[in-house]
């Protein structure tokens, strides 16, 4: 029962060989940030599945047809106002940090039912704390790797069954071990870049790749830097980038050129980014060197030959 409280989510022997799996199909060091992994996997922390089943067993236990077991129950019950070692206190105690806390212990050290779903929402809302922090931060700010995945590349969409965040898309597909690898790095910051290297071996952070004098982070190498090599590699695996898109406006500058790696010899402005949709040129063939509908241009690449016909390449 030790495990249930907040701040204990990640305590247990249990808990740490689900994270070792995760990371080790994910391919990232042992460091990665705990609830990254989990959400990057669409998984939930252990601890939400034990106290569902403890306050469902709970919740049996009152409707038992056994009466020895409801005694026993009551017994336990009257013991946790005096004796925080027995089964009701530990699992009352349990309770603090939800936002229902007071009315949850309430019901159960008065023996009735506990709101089953209430609860779980409750549960929930209590583990994604983590991210609702990370809400009002700036990655280049805190320089905090839960930071940095929640702003930059954090999937936010439900998962099956009310999981608060799906599978990212890429897991689906069918990559090689090293992409695979690789782009779960850049995305969770367990990666080699200046940003985080420079925490081992020291030194400047700034890109060493191209003379931009920007620090070499994951927004400065999925859309800023010029260096041919990386340029290259954007566009190899630009399909795993598309989610990307939805982040544009979150990565422009407010006063500098914008280059997003699929028009990584042009420059697009800031007006352009932040336009309406209504007063974007629909233009396939313009839609590079002038304001352009995202939309429209990401629909294209999934057609190779007709793009490369309208970029004449």
């Amino acid at each position: 029962m030790q495990y249930l409280s907040e701040g204990s989510e990640f305590g247990s022997q249990s808990q740490k060989r689900h994270l070792c799996s995760l990371r080790r199909i994910l391919g990232v060091k042992n460091s990665t940030t705990n609830w990254a992994v989990l959400r990057e996997c669409g998984q939930e922390p252990l601890q939400f599945f034990w106290f569902h089943a403890s306050i469902r067993l709970f919740n049996s236990m009152l409707d038992s047809n056994s009466e020895t077991l409801r005694r026993v129950l009551k017994a336990d019950l009257y013991l946790a106002s005096f004796d925080s070692s027995c089964w009701s206190a530990q699992v009352s105690n349990a309770f603090n940090g939800l936002q229902g806390s007071g009315m949850f212990k309430q019901k159960m050290l008065r023996a009735t039912q506990v709101p089953i779903q209430e609860f779980i929402c409750n549960l929930r809302f209590r583990h994604l704390k983590v991210w609702r922090e990370a809400n009002f931060s700036c990655p280049r700010a805190v320089n905090k790797k839960a930071v940095t995945y929640h702003k930059w590349c954090g999937s936010s969409e439900s998962g099956p069954r009310g999981s608060p965040f799906s599978i990212p898309f890429y897991l689906y597909k069918d990559l090689d071990k090293h992409v695979l690898r690789n782009f779960s790095r850049l995305r969770l910051r367990a990666h080699h870049l200046k940003v985080e290297s420079c925490k081992w071996h020291g030194g400047s952070s700034i890109c060493d790749k191209c003379e931009c004098g920007e620090a070499q982070d994951e927004n400065h190498v999925l859309f800023f830097c010029k260096r041919a090599e990386v340029c290259e590699l954007r566009m190899r695996y630009r399909d795993l980038f598309e989610e990307m898109f939805k982040t544009l406006r979150a990565f422009a500058p407010l006063s500098s050129e914008f280059i997003p790696f699929l028009a990584c010899h042009h420059s697009i402005t800031d007006y352009e980014i932040n336009a309406p949709e209504s007063r974007l040129i629909q233009t396939p063939q313009v839609c590079v060197r002038f304001s352009f509908n995202f939309r429209h241009w990401l629909n294209l690449f999934h057609q190779p030959i007709a793009i490369s016909q309208r970029l004449g390449l």
